[in-house]
């Protein structure tokens, strides 16, 4: 019997590794780009721009539903409404 063993898939040179995420509203699994990126530093939870420090959770960054307090009350506590707040785009917020 000849060896024909199928050779693991190898990357091309121009394909990057993009990191998946989970949600820690809706659990769903994405590539990292497709979140918003929340820290918690000096323990107060805020929006992650720029450098990235502190532990940090992600965020569905096209889904509203993902950002009520309700559903980010499981993984932020008291401050997810602080948090729903911050993760409204300000045209929603002017609109109310």
């Amino acid at each position: 019997m000849t060896g024909q063993f199928s050779t693991p898939s190898t990357p091309l040179p121009g394909d990057r590794h993009v990191p998946e995420r989970t949600c820690v509203a809706c659990r769903r699994k994405r590539p990292q780009p497709e979140f918003r990126r929340v820290a918690r530093v000096g323990g107060v939870w805020a929006l992650a721009t720029g450098h990235r420090t502190g532990r940090g959770a992600y965020v569905c960054a096209d889904s509203p539903a993902c950002w009520q307090e309700k559903r980010l009350r499981r993984a932020f506590g008291a401050q997810a409404p602080v948090l729903s707040a911050l993760l409204l785009p300000s045209e929603l917020v002017s609109r109310s």
